[in-house]
């Protein structure tokens, strides 16, 4: 099943073609959808699982159509029911775990709150005496997906707060009018409070400055980006040597669309510093764009988070 949520936003539902449940997942983790368009290098993108099942005979995705995106635009172009999808098992660490809590405060930018959704669904089931906050930042309320959803879980639940922070929409309540800034996150914020965010970079470095000037532990914080194209275009042209190959950057937001534009498939599951798969050795000055999800070996890098600032050499991890 599919239908459209906004002019740029897709619901998907996938299932199996044999009718069998599906691979269990934690919520906020992704799936990875691999396609082959005709005539083009095959493309392989992550997208979060928008919606929880403890048995999960379908799963759902919510996808925004970018300008320039190849995978969401080949979907919104061919997506029908009945069309069949290769799909990787879910994957990846920021989820939600029962020993998060017992405060959680969710934060969300654009389609990043897909995994926001999962996590929901997911305390509704067990909510374990945890209270949940849902911060949902956008333009305006025609731009928050799933809206209604959340409102109407609010008033069912007095264990549940939702708070649209809404930048330009004159007609909304006072108090869902403006940015995300200090004053709103100290109405919220809690000493034991675990805090999971995903949004795009902007956003994204804007909130974890906020919480960390508020005091949050590094150890409370769970954030998520888009990916690496959220970065926007990096600068300069410089040499690239990949296992003999003479190859070039020339202004990509990140090496691993570098690598990808000129045939190198290196893995990828999230394009945003946390699964790890497109880790490399490198030799040579880069520039960090985003920063990794955990700790890395001297001399290696993950290809999505970096730019380079000089002629670099990169050869896969033994």
């Amino acid at each position: 099943a599919c239908h459209w949520l906004s002019e740029d936003l897709l619901h998907l539902e996938l299932a199996s073609p044999w009718r069998l449940p599906l691979p269990r997942f934690a919520a906020g983790q992704f799936l990875t959808l691999l396609a082959q368009p005709d005539g083009e290098r095959p493309l392989r993108r992550c997208y979060s699982l928008a919606a929880w099942q403890a048995r999960p005979w379908h799963y759902q995705l919510c996808i925004k159509r970018e300008p320039d995106g190849r995978m969401s635009n080949w979907l919104a172009e061919r997506v029908r029911p009945g069309l069949r999808l290769q799909v990787l098992a879910p994957a990846g660490h920021f989820h939600l775990q029962d020993g998060h809590g017992p405060e959680l405060l969710l934060i969300a930018g654009g389609v990043g709150i897909t995994p926001m959704r999962a996590m929901l669904q997911a305390w509704a089931q067990r909510p374990l005496g945890r209270r949940v906050t849902l911060i949902y930042a956008g333009r305006d309320r025609a731009a928050l997906a799933y809206h209604q959803e959340f409102a109407e879980l609010a008033a069912q639940r007095a264990d549940f707060r939702y708070c649209p922070a809404l930048s330009r929409d004159p007609q909304a309540p006072p108090d869902w009018q403006g940015r995300l800034d200090a004053a709103r996150l100290a109405a919220v914020l809690t000493s034991d409070c675990d805090v999971f965010l995903c949004a795009g970079q902007t956003l994204l470095e804007h909130s974890l400055a906020l919480l960390r000037d508020a005091g949050v532990a590094e150890s409370r914080l769970h954030w998520e980006a888009f990916g690496a194209q959220t970065l926007g275009a990096g600068s300069g042209t410089f040499a690239l040597h990949w296992q003999g190959e003479a190859l070039q950057y020339t202004g990509q937001p990140s090496l691993l669309h570098a690598l990808h534009e000129q045939g190198v498939e290196l893995p990828a599951d999230c394009w945003g510093g946390h699964c790890g798969s497109c880790r490399v050795r490198c030799s040579g000055e880069v520039e960090w764009r985003q920063a990794p999800a955990g700790m890395l070996p001297a001399g290696q890098i993950l290809a999505c988070c970096c730019i380079p600032r000089a002629a670099v050499q990169l050869a896969p991890v033994d």
